[in-house]
């Protein structure tokens, strides 16, 4: 299934952090380029939601698996909020304590600016 045209995900390296910020449809057609972008996060991985415009189950997978992969490889995972419509899957599958919900992506990097 090809990706939207629409769908584009911009990445941003910190010192020791990324952060991932994929705008417009995350699902099963654009998922996978949301994967890439994430490859490879060491050290702290902010997801940011905050320009998704909609979010299907691929997407909540894709999510999980990142909380897996962190909770596994002693890394973090951030996501940082997305609008109200999207924030509300989350509370439907009971993942609001499951996931480290911050409102700005700066919550999760503290004082670290973009790598240089």
């Amino acid at each position: 299934m090809p990706a939207s045209p629409d769908f584009s995900v911009d990445v941003v390296r910190h010192l020791g952090a990324v952060v991932v910020a994929p705008r417009g449809d995350v699902d099963m057609a654009t998922v996978d380029r949301l994967r890439a972008a994430c490859e490879p996060s060491a050290g702290r991985l902010v997801l940011d939601l905050r320009r998704v415009a909609f979010l299907d189950t691929s997407g909540i997978n894709f999510i999980l698996e990142r909380q897996r992969h962190a909770d596994g490889g002693g890394v973090s995972f951030t996501v940082v909020r997305g609008p109200e419509h999207v924030q509300r899957l989350f509370d439907i599958a009971g993942l609001n304590h499951r996931l480290r919900f911050v409102a700005d992506p700066a919550e999760a990097l503290g004082d670290d600016g973009p790598a240089g």
